[in-house]
């Protein structure tokens, strides 16, 4: 059976209106839930495969239509000639299409993946988040501990600075190179170089030494210390220039500063001025010798003095004894005089070697300013003219260091004038102190005043306030301790000595506080006669040397005292003891203090008291500043007499002891 062939095209013709009808609604529909989230990428290749289909469609129903119009309107040759070409247009559309859902299937798997991961970005996004957090508590503590650590530098970089210019010595540190990085205050001061103007600078520019000897420089230790790497000391008589060109004695060490891999970084200089120390030891070391030479002169100084009592002892009784009409009486006061120079010349230099209190008694003082003056300059071009009036108060002074005193000033000026000159010695009474320029004297004393003024070139204005600094001279062979040692003499007999100069010449004044007993005017040369004792009073005398005891006992039997003698401390015990049991009265005792290898005065005293508490012992010693001596009276004395002594000396201490 046939079928007709019109209905088959009406069919067809209306499946094809369908299924493009069909397209478009799906395009629609595409369109539709692509707007509701057009942002959303998978709906976009949604649509896109919707509108490929959509074209598929619609070439295939189009490509339909119009061979069944063509076929029913009988054009059949004409949809011949356009038949391959519908069928390419559908063959590229399936193609279009085949790969879009080749396309389609990497897109949808690449959407899930966008999904998954937008699904676990918020997880992620939490997760790193954390991460971050974490890493940023990290780096927050870390910052924290790196600035405590900064701080905690900087904390110790200070306390070390602080420390650096707080020590004693002088701290200098440099580069590898040798150039300053760091002065502490100490080297600032002995360096002449603040820290900004010395940083940078080499450092044999700012620490500039020389031998003290040869003046040549010296090697710096910073190269030293950088070659060797190794503490480095500087050698003894070092010197330190500074910038302004003072002069410093300087002791120092150079170590290498090192980093944790022990590499050498720099250089640290520590040094300090040993000038003070040096001086000091210099000074300790005179002392020393004049200790040695103090020990030695004393000794030979007290057996001069046991010799010279003798020779002067004889000497005035001499004179004391003879007609005064001989003419040998003139030869004895000339050896007289020469034994008294004597006598003075080893006070003198007990005086220099040993120092000492003064041993004080009411003296004229212009008496001795004569004497001493006269003495000096005797044979010298130098004139001396005296202005003292006669009137003059006494003082209570040691006559052998105030001639000293004398001698010394007297001795400067006369060097300060080798071609001659005149030399003038003024005293007077002061009893206003308040009106001298000198404050340390007591407005409520009294005091004689003494200028001794030259006609030299005078001092220079730049050395004068040391002139009594010990050691200090500007001679070629001077000792410098003249002068010292007359600002020590003055100052313990409670006076005051300047010194003054001007293009006229020097003036040295002096002041001396007057004896503490009524004020005289005893003339000078003059002394009170002594109180001569009843015949008879018996008196023993104890010394070790017998030409002593010998010239003693005559001294004093020619003025009617009966004389017994002893050795030593134990012989006088023993005599004592014997005259006590014997019901017989020793009126005084002279008491030599020391004994060579026996009992001296200083034990003997304590002994022959705890006998009778009311004995009277006179200390008698060569060693004039012998502590004893300045203070008897505590150790158990009544009287003090130093030898070498006259007639008139003994009989005056005897008188003291027994009143």
């Amino acid at each position: 059976m046939t079928v007709p062939w019109a209905p088959v095209e009406i069919i067809d013709s209306i499946g094809s209106i369908l299924a493009l009808l069909l397209a478009i609604g799906c395009l629609q529909q595409a369109w539709a839930w692509y707007r509701v989230r057009h942002e959303d990428i998978f709906r976009h290749y949604i649509l896109l495969f919707t509108l490929a289909i959509v074209v598929f469609a619609v070439s295939r129903s189009c490509g339909h239509l119009i061979k069944q119009i063509l076929i029913l309107s009988g054009h059949e040759h004409t949809w011949h000639i356009l038949s391959p070409f519908s069928g390419a247009i559908n063959t590229a559309t399936f193609f279009v299409i085949f790969a879009f859902s080749l396309y389609y299937q990497r897109v949808k798997i690449i959407h899930t993946e966008l999904e998954d991961y937008k699904n676990n970005l918020e997880e992620m996004v939490a997760l790193r988040t954390a991460e971050l957090e974490e890493t940023n508590f990290s780096l927050e503590n870390e910052v924290t501990e790196r600035q405590a650590i900064q701080k905690a530098l900087e904390t110790e970089r200070e306390r070390l600075a602080v420390t650096l210019r707080s020590i004693g010595d002088g701290v200098i540190t440099t580069d590898v190179e040798g150039r300053v990085i760091f002065l502490n205050r100490i080297s600032e001061q002995l360096t002449g170089w603040t820290q900004e103007e010395a940083a940078g600078h080499p450092i044999a520019e700012v620490f500039n030494i020389i031998d003290e000897f040869t003046r040549a420089p010296r090697e710096n230790p910073v190269p030293k210390v950088l070659k060797h790497g190794q503490v480095v000391d500087l050698a003894n008589h070092t010197t330190l220039i500074d910038r302004n060109g003072v002069e410093r004695s300087i002791a120092d060490s150079g170590a290498p500063i090192r980093d944790r891999e022990s590499q050498i970084i720099g250089v640290v200089l520590v040094f300090r001025d040993v000038t003070e120390t040096k001086r000091l030891n210099e000074e300790l070391n005179k002392a020393q010798k004049l200790e040695s030479v103090g020990v030695l002169a004393g000794g030979i100084a007290h057996d001069f003095n046991n010799i010279l009592t003798a020779i002067m002892g004889n000497l005035n009784l001499a004179q004391h004894l003879m007609n005064p009409e001989d003419k040998i009486l003139p030869l004895l006061e000339a050896a007289d005089k020469a034994s008294r120079r004597a006598k003075s010349l080893t006070q003198q230099l007990l005086t220099f070697a040993k120092g000492g209190n003064p041993v004080k008694k009411t003296t004229n003082l212009g008496q001795i300013i004569r004497e001493t003056a006269d003495f000096v300059l005797h044979g010298s071009s130098v004139l001396c003219h005296y202005d003292i009036p006669s009137d003059l108060w006494l003082v209570d002074l040691d006559p052998g260091q105030i001639s000293q005193v004398i001698q010394n000033l007297i001795i400067n000026a006369r060097q300060a004038m080798s071609a001659g000159g005149l030399i003038k010695i003024k005293s007077e009474n002061i009893s206003t102190p308040r009106a001298e320029i000198f404050p340390v004297l007591d407005p409520k004393g009294k005091y004689i005043k003494t200028t001794i003024t030259d006609d030299g070139p005078g001092i220079p204005a730049d050395i004068i306030e040391q002139i009594f600094d010990p050691y200090f001279t500007t001679k070629e062979k001077g000792s410098g301790l003249g002068l010292a040692i007359s600002h020590s003499i003055i100052s313990k007999h409670g006076g005051f000595i300047k010194a003054g100069s001007n293009e006229d010449g020097t003036v040295f004044t002096i002041y001396l506080p007057v004896t503490t007993s009524e004020l005289s005017n005893i003339p000078p040369g003059i002394t009170p006669s002594p109180i001569k004792p009843a015949a008879g009073e018996l008196i023993m005398i104890m010394d070790d040397e017998k030409m002593i005891r010998d010239i003693a006992k005559m001294m004093l039997e020619t003025n009617g005292f009966e004389v017994i003698t002893a050795k030593d401390g134990i012989e006088a015990i023993e005599v004592y003891q014997q005259y006590q049991k014997a019901k017989k009265t020793i009126s005084a005792i002279i008491m030599d203090l020391t004994i060579p290898g026996g009992m001296g005065g200083k034990e003997a005293v304590t002994r022959i008291l705890a006998l009778n508490p009311q004995a009277r012992i006179i200390a008698s010693s060569g060693y004039s500043n012998d502590p004893v001596m300045t203070d008897f009276h505590s150790y158990g004395f009544c009287a003090a007499i130093t030898k070498p002594y006259l007639i008139n000396d003994l009989l005056l201490t005897i008188t003291q002891a027994l009143s």
